[in-house]
């Protein structure tokens, strides 16, 4: 029997790119909102474009460009600290400016634009009554330099402007809810340089002081000159024909010590020796591999294109320094505006669900690095918060790891961060990386939740007071806390067993799964399940196989099993009134 696989080589015999190249996305016009850009990166940089005009504009980013607060655990809702919080700072803005209105869809004659996803590079054309214009660019997998190649050919013999910009501004963490008012927050520490070679910016984090920069590399005969236009943009001009051919190179530099301008223009000139052809080779080398570790065929082109772009933006936006924020990934476009602003524990960890299982574990180690770093202050709080030892993580942490104390009630995701390293193990067979980090975690993880249950008088161990997730209503016997107590237990006596190693409180995880309270139920209401049949909801007339449901927990305020259910509801002003939060009490 034959197969796309070869198991020899562990790669796939599949046709290439046009395998993975019909998942390309497609522009027929100019996307002028940066939410439907043009997203690349290397994982550690990334780069998004849009269009405004005359102007094609690149957004660069890169995950350790942070300002980090002068306090350490915070109160992720607290006005006082709103917008003095530890947050991700932009790098700059790449500007090319044609001058004339080429991309004004008014004008347009013809345009696309394509995001290869087989070589991990955009591409766009445009043409009017104005001229043409054609781009190719990527960001080198290796360097992480963006690298970009320009053809126009104008009606006028303009120049072209490319611009190093950056504008701080307020992150608007809480931009519905908590606004601070000051505008000049943010804004400083950007200063402008130029010399012969290229253009730059640089800007003072409390972490250090990072550099951007460009450079044209490759032209037709044009004149290219850099100046310095105000203390936040310095500008390479280009002039000298209405038919321009040009390849650029811009890059950003870490937080660093000093005067980073050295050390943007050395890695700026590494790629130039190396050449825009040997690193695009590279570069698609990368990739090809990337894309070969796994394949995904479900028969629904759809199904199958969401898989390739979640595979694509984690490839472009993880596997950096740092982990790239669920919310934006390293493709933040408007200043230094960083929206929820935090690792967000609910919402990050599903970006890395889908990875394993598609062979791309490299892609967790960023974010499984940060959340093995963050351990010690995790332990701090539990001895501070809870008076245990252990590791307890908030829903909400900043990126030294230190927690948001507003979310303490909230008790599993050490419990859930424990089970991604567990995975992790599993899906690698790694043994050192479970000796050293997943153990550890799983370790701390269940030295807290062991002091989350009590023995009852009924002989069962019962969950103490915590809530579940997006919830301020306090339970006992929490479901999530019921379960991933289980799940964890389990896990961390099967990792012991798997490092060969023991633990003194083995025993009493042992004890708690074996005398675990069950998970609580309530039953049904009538209008809900009745003889055997959903009565409303998606199911309404399906068999139902049980009349019980699955309660949250019981309500320390309300004494009662509580859940909470959406019903179907007609659209008009009655529905309003099936909105309801039920309490059931099974006595």
């Amino acid at each position: 029997m034959s197969s796309i696989f070869d198991p020899e080589r562990g790669t796939w015999k599949m046709d290439w790119p046009g395998r993975v190249a019909r998942h390309d996305l497609v522009f027929l016009t100019p996307p002028e909102d940066p939410v439907q850009g043009l997203p690349i990166g290397n994982g550690e940089i990334g780069v998004l474009g849009w269009f405004e005009n005359s102007k094609v504009i690149f957004a660069v980013n890169k995950s350790d460009l942070w300002d980090d607060a002068k306090f350490g655990r915070f109160h992720n809702w607290h006005s006082e600290e709103e917008e003095y919080s530890t947050t991700l700072r932009h790098g700059c803005r790449i500007i090319l400016d044609f001058k004339l209105p080429i991309f004004d869809v008014f004008y347009l004659k013809d345009f696309q634009a394509r995001i290869s996803l087989a070589e991990a590079a955009i591409e766009f054309s445009a043409s009017g009554p104005f001229g043409s214009v054609g781009f190719k660019g990527f960001v080198d997998h290796a360097r992480g330099v963006f690298c970009g190649e320009v053809e126009s050919r104008l009606k006028e013999n303009l120049p072209l402007a490319i611009k190093v910009q950056r504008y701080g501004s307020r992150t608007f963490s809480h931009w519905y809810a908590k606004v601070n008012r000051n505008p000049e927050l943010g804004l400083k520490g950007t200063t402008a340089r130029a010399d012969k070679d290229g253009a730059y910016i640089t800007h003072k984090l409390t972490s250090g002081t990072f550099a951007a920069g460009c450079r044209v590399v490759e032209t037709n005969q044009l004149k290219t000159t850099y100046t310095v236009e105000d203390s936040h943009t310095a500008v390479v001009a280009v002039t000298g024909s209405n038919h321009k051919k040009l390849s650029f190179l811009a890059a950003v530099t870490s937080p660093l010590p000093g005067n980073p301008a050295p050390a943007v223009k050395k890695e700026i000139e590494a790629a130039r020796k190396s050449g825009r052809a040997a690193i695009f080779r590279e570069h698609k080398k990368a990739w090809k591999a990337f894309w070969l570790r796994s394949q995904m065929e479900f028969g629904d082109d759809y199904i199958d294109s969401l898989w390739h772009i979640t595979m694509f933006y984690g490839a472009c936006s993880q596997g950096g320094k740092l982990p790239g924020r669920f919310i934006s990934g390293l493709w933040s476009w408007n200043r230094d505006v960083q929206n929820w602003n935090f690792y967000f524990h609910w919402n990050q960890q599903q970006t890395y669900w889908p990875l394993n299982a598609a062979g791309h574990h490299d892609l967790i180690e960023s974010y499984l690095n940060y959340r093995f770093n963050s351990l010690p202050h995790a332990k701090e709080d539990a001895k501070a918060a809870f008076k245990t030892d252990g590791a307890i993580v908030s829903d909400v942490c900043e990126r030294r790891g230190y927690n948001s104390e507003g979310e303490f009630h909230n008790h599993t995701p050490a419990a859930q961060i424990a089970m991604e390293f567990w995975r992790q193990y599993k899906f690698t067979g790694d043994r050192e990386f479970l000796k050293t980090k997943a153990l550890p975690f799983i370790r701390e993880a269940a030295y807290f939740f062991e002091s989350l249950f009590k023995k009852g008088k009924d002989g069962k161990y019962h969950a103490k007071e915590g809530t579940g997730y997006e919830g301020w209503i306090l339970l006992h016997d929490c479901v999530s806390e019921l379960v991933y107590g289980k799940v964890l237990f389990t896990t961390a006596l099967e990792a012991l067993k798997e490092a060969g190693e023991a633990d003194p409180r083995a025993g009493k995880w042992q004890d708690i799964l074996d005398h675990l309270a069950p998970l609580p139920t309530v039953k049904a209401d009538k209008g809900f399940i009745q003889k055997g049949k959903f009565q409303r909801g998606w199911f309404k007339g399906e068999p139902a196989v049980s009349d019980k449901l699955l309660a949250a927990g019981f309500g320390v305020k309300e004494k009662a099993w509580l859940t909470s259910f959406l019903p179907e509801a007609p659209a008009g002003p009655a529905s309003e009134a099936l909105f309801e939060q039920v309490n059931l009490n099974e006595g």
